[in-house]
């Protein structure tokens, strides 16, 4: 262990002599930090202003670590604060995931651990739950209860003390710990050249045995010391090493690290495999304390029916408020989408999400499977289906990605559904073969029309820019894909699946936790996120929701530069760039299409609107009256009304009266390239 010498210079002091005091000494410096204050912001001549001065000296560079640093920044008062815990933390001025239709980015979140970020994590001071490790040396006649204790007290002072400690006797009625370290002979010999960082001493190489010996009698278990000084259960194994090494400068394989850790998350979030045992009381339970809540368990066929066990398959949740507030919601529209689950029993998580008045993202039901295949698919939408009370000629619209098994499950269950393809993964499709900006400014152009007009004219100059890229879009359906084939009964042009996404960014802290605790990760955002717009819902107000308003706004400035021609019924508008649309009012239709997609005003339709007002109208409705109900902030509080309620401890579940006991599920190999 490296004794530091250096120490922090007195403000507003005269300077010391330096180069007396470090005398002969060539290692030792002084560092000069400044800290505080702010960078102003030209390039040019970028200097730091308002900041503090200090001074660090007798630091000796032969010795010196950059993890002193931190230390450093300690002395100085800079604490980076307690760590957080490894539930879910949603605060009040988290983002309310907002859906931008007219955005071709799509927020796909990276499910690869950010070393950086988790490295940065890991420096955060924590402190263990039990306080100052080892507040108390080893005396004589000091009594321990048990075994489990002395080791650990054992092993708290080896961290504590960087001692190399063995334990050399370790049965039922003595422990003895003895130190494999060596200790310098100062006794005589020759003299090595290495500074101990004191002007002119030097050290012995003659080395002899540490003296330091504990003995201990009846005893009993422990369990490694790593297990209760882990605080970031979270951190992958290579970044907990790392941290470990640098903390405590003791070296350890990463195998040892990677039992460690193992132990600590099963003591944290419980056993794998313990907790399918007790999946049906989870279910009754939630079943029980929110009403009109599905949970539906499908287990594999047992050959032998007179066995006492069965082999999950599949769960499916749809909680009761959630269902409620979708109803409420007025928009026929959802997205669906899968995302790995990770840990000793892969596999996928469905999710079902629509979009609600405020354009955000409003989470529907979920669901665990083995795999993402037509027949899992199927499974899931049946059960999705039986909530929504859908049937094979009801005029819904689904939006996913071009995944093999979420296209023949929509058609053969609802075939009379509209279902569009999300863009972006199409695009993805298009960029392995042609990378352009142009072509992708082409696509989008072609997808955005909103009039087959439009969309044809877009089509031909994309068919003139590359025609093997535009052979290979049209053979797939512009219904499902182009604004100018959508249908106005989802009252919504997302051209991007993007809401699933978000989704499944927020909840990937928990998918490789037990199938208990990842469930609990769910609810919990779930509830904290219904919270949070609810609190933003409170303080709104006009009778349409802020997305919808500012849309409007929107819509308001272009609408100022066109100009109407009313022939008693209907009105020709004509925009500043010489096209022409018909607004009908009555009918509330536009030609450009874009209100009966929507459900939103066109510009079109203000101009018309207020050219009816300025000759003369009376009895005309404000223009947030002609928008679709379903952008109305009465309706978006209707939405949130309904909260979903917590459940008790594991204690206080009720007892499944099944017969059979619940088994893990069997392994499936996941589609896709296996991890290195």
């Amino acid at each position: 262990m490296v004794l530091t010498l250096w120490s922090l210079r007195p403000r507003y002091t005269q300077p010391p002599d330096l180069r007396k005091e470090y005398g002969s000494i060539s290692s030792f410096c002084t560092f000069k930090i400044n800290h505080g204050g702010s960078f102003t912001n030209t390039v040019s001549g970028r200097s730091y202003i308002d900041g503090l001065v200090d001074h660090f000296d007798f630091v000796d560079m032969d010795v010196f670590s950059v993890h002193e640093l931190d230390d450093m920044m300690a002395v100085l008062g800079y604490n980076d604060g307690e760590a957080s815990g490894s539930g879910v933390d949603f605060t009040e001025g988290e983002d309310l995931e907002v859906i931008d239709p007219e955005s071709f980015e799509s927020p796909i979140v990276d499910e690869d651990n950010n070393r950086e970020r988790m490295l940065r994590d890991i420096k955060t001071a924590k402190s263990c739950s039990e306080g100052v490790v080892l507040p108390k040396a080893f005396i004589l006649g000091q009594k321990f209860k048990t075994k489990k204790d002395v080791k650990e007290y054992i092993n708290k002072h080896v961290v504590e003390t960087k001692r190399d400690l063995h334990f050399e006797k370790n049965n039922k009625t003595r422990i003895r710990a003895k130190c494999r370290g060596v200790v310098p002979d100062m006794s005589g010999g020759p003299w090595t050249k290495l500074r101990t960082g004191f002007k002119d001493k030097t050290i012995n190489m003659k080395e002899a045995k540490c003296p330091w010996v504990v003995l201990v009698s009846r005893p009993k278990e422990t369990d490694d010391w790593v297990v209760n000084t882990l605080s970031n259960p979270a951190i992958p194994v290579n970044a907990l090493q790392e941290d470990l090494i640098q903390k405590f400068e003791m070296n350890m394989s990463r195998m040892k690290v990677h039992r460690a850790k193992a132990l600590a998350q099963k003591h944290v979030f419980g056993d794998f495999q313990k907790q399918y045992a007790i999946l049906r009381d989870y279910g009754l339970e939630l079943m029980e304390r929110n009403p009109g809540t599905n949970v539906k368990i499908d287990c594999h066929t047992e050959p032998n029916l007179n066995s006492d066990t069965r082999t999950f398959r599949r769960l499916y949740i749809c909680l009761g408020a959630l269902k409620e507030g979708f109803k409420a919601n007025l928009r026929d529209f959802i997205g669906l989408d899968g995302t790995f689950m990770k840990g000793p029993y892969p596999g996928q998580i469905l999710t079902v999400v629509g979009v609600d008045s405020n354009n955000g993202i409003y989470p529907l039901t979920y669901a665990l499977v083995e795999n993402e295949t037509t027949n899992s698919w199927t499974w899931f939408l049946e059960q999705l289906g039986d909530d929504l009370e859908l049937y094979a000629n009801s005029n819904f619209t689904f939006i996913s990605d071009r995944q093999k098994g979420i296209i023949p499950a929509i058609a053969k269950l609802f075939p009379q559904a509209e279902h569009r393809f999300c863009l972006r993964h199409i695009y993805e499709n298009m960029k392995r073969r042609w990378k352009d900006k142009k072509l992708k400014d082409l696509v989008w152009a072609c997808v955005t029309a909103t009039t087959v007009r439009h969309f044809e004219k877009a089509l031909e100059k994309l068919k003139k820019f590359k025609a093997e890229a535009h052979d290979w879009l049209i053979q797939i359906p512009p219904a499902h894909w182009a604004r100018s084939h959508f249908s106005g009964r989802a009252h919504t042009n997302i051209l991007l699946n993007n809401l699933c996404e978000v989704l499944n960014g927020k909840i990937q802290g928990g998918r490789d936790k037990p199938i208990i605790y990842r469930l609990e990760y769910i609810i919990e955002y779930l509830i904290k996120r219904i919270c949070n717009v609810q609190r933003e819902i409170d303080r709104c107000h006009g009778p349409l929701t802020p997305t919808a308003t500012s849309l409007l706004d929107q819509m308001k400035r272009q609408a100022q530069k066109h100009m109407c021609i009313f022939n008693g019924v209907k009105t020709q508008v004509t925009t500043h760039w010489g096209d022409q649309f018909i607004v009908n009012l009555d009918e509330k239709t536009c030609t450009c299409i874009h209100w009966e997609i929507t459900g939103m005003l066109c510009s079109h339709a203000i101009s018309a609107i207020w050219d009816k007002i300025k000759h003369g109208a009376k009895n005309v409705p404000e223009l947030e009256h002609w928008v679709h109900p379903c952008y109305w902030l009465v309706t978006w509080a209707e939405v949130y009304k309904h909260k979903i309620e917590p459940i008790n401890g594991r204690l206080m579940w009720p007892k499944s009266q099944c017969p059979t006991k619940l088994l893990p599920p069997k392994h499936v190999v996941q589609v896709g390239r296996p991890k290195k």
